[in-house]
């Protein structure tokens, strides 16, 4: 009886690693997927503005005046790879600050406001 038990807990164990080894390889990362994204940020004023998020921009941002646009991808190699999040900030609370967010030439965000904005959580679709 003990035996049976254990045969079955071998088995279902067996199973569920060849199907997990079975699922890696499906998502193998010989094949990339590239998401294209294009960033815009438009202020009212020339007061300096900073953004996070962007690939490149590292832990202390990009600092911009009136305008800001890049076009970059993301792959399966990048660390945003499943989605990303803009920020910007800005000492004036006047200062009106408007991100815009296309993802494969989707529009996917398009916010205003003054100070602190964000984008939210955009998830990355795979082509």
């Amino acid at each position: 009886m003990k035996t049976n038990r254990i045969v079955c807990r071998n088995l279902s164990a067996l199973i569920i690693i060849f199907f997990g080894l079975f699922m890696c390889q499906a998502c193998s990362k010989d094949t990339p997927n590239l998401n294209t994204i294009r960033v815009q940020v438009e202020t009212n004023s020339d007061e300096p503005v900073r953004i996070y998020g962007l690939k490149g921009g590292g832990e202390t941002g990009i600092v911009i005046k009136k305008n800001y646009e890049e076009t970059f991808e993301l792959g399966n190699d990048d660390y945003l790879h499943d989605g990303f999040s803009i920020e910007t900030r800005c000492k004036d609370g006047n200062t009106l600050i408007t991100i815009k967010v296309w993802v494969n030439g989707k529009l996917k965000s398009n916010v205003s406001g003054n100070k602190y904005i964000t984008t939210g959580y955009i998830l990355c679709q795979q082509r």
